[in-house]
């Protein structure tokens, strides 16, 4: 366990030599420079080993291929008015039309303009009862994820604890969290320390305890999982680079 700490500390630690240079570059590569309307961004928690990737992603009638990454976030797709994101397997019928299979479906609430979709695989033996889809999904309101800021996904059994700042959240087994740590400021160096509590287990544990470089030109999302190499509660996280704002053409 202690190695595990060092390695998340020397993780967090090595975010405070980012520069904002440096990440300014990064936004260019969200490769939505020219897109306009209504977005959403697709990210999975993990990648069933039997299903493609790039993930099929159908947005109103338009099919998309999205790379599903796990330490990136791909391309936005266009949403329409009625906001239906699928998750979709293409099937060839008898007669070599193409029909889908859905995976997951999603409806992107109206007026959301800008949402991120979390799909989350549902347990083998769990199928059956979600009407064969392979994916639960959660759709984040971007405006209420604000620059500079986390979204905590707990994947494993045990009840975490996550303090950032002055900040601090509990999530029990499958919660999604967001954290805006940043109140309106550019960048901050921030106290960051998760802990953990594994079934009735009245103490809680110590998973990483560091200081975090934090700017408002990325949102971060950090998943936690069990680590079956570690044996232990371990986790990741995704960067999500925050696209420069559009100025109107005069």
């Amino acid at each position: 366990m202690k190695s595990q700490i060092k390695k998340y500390t020397a993780w967090l630690t090595s975010l405070l030599l980012l520069s904002l240079p440096c990440l300014h570059a990064q936004s260019a590569t969200n490769g939505i420079k020219d897109e306009k309307g209504k977005l959403c961004w697709v990210i999975t928690t993990s990648m069933p080993k039997d299903l493609e990737n790039p993930l099929k992603i159908l947005a109103g009638e338009k099919l998309h291929e999205v790379k599903m990454r796990l330490r990136s976030v791909g391309k936005p797709v266009k949403i329409d008015d009625a906001g239906i994101v699928r998750a979709v397997k293409v099937i060839l019928d008898a007669e070599g039309n193409e029909t889908y299979q859905n995976l997951s479906q999603a409806k992107i609430p109206e007026g959301v303009t800008q949402a991120l979709l979390v799909l989350v695989p549902i347990p083998e033996g769990e199928i059956e009862g979600e009407n064969g889809l392979r994916f639960r999904s959660k759709v984040i309101d971007l405006s209420k994820f604000k620059k500079g800021g986390f979204l905590y996904v707990n994947l494993t059994k045990a009840k975490l604890g996550v303090k950032i700042g002055d900040k601090k959240t509990t999530l029990e087994t499958g919660e999604m969290k967001l954290i805006n740590a940043l109140d309106g400021q550019k960048e901050a160096v921030l106290p960051v320390q998760f802990v953990y509590r594994i079934f009735e287990e009245d103490k809680w544990k110590l998973m990483v305890s560091s200081k975090m470089a934090v700017y408002d030109s990325r949102r971060e999302i950090c998943i936690f999982y069990y680590n079956d190499r570690i044996k232990n509660v371990d986790f990741r996280g995704i960067p999500f680079i925050t696209p420069p704002p559009k100025t109107e053409k005069k």
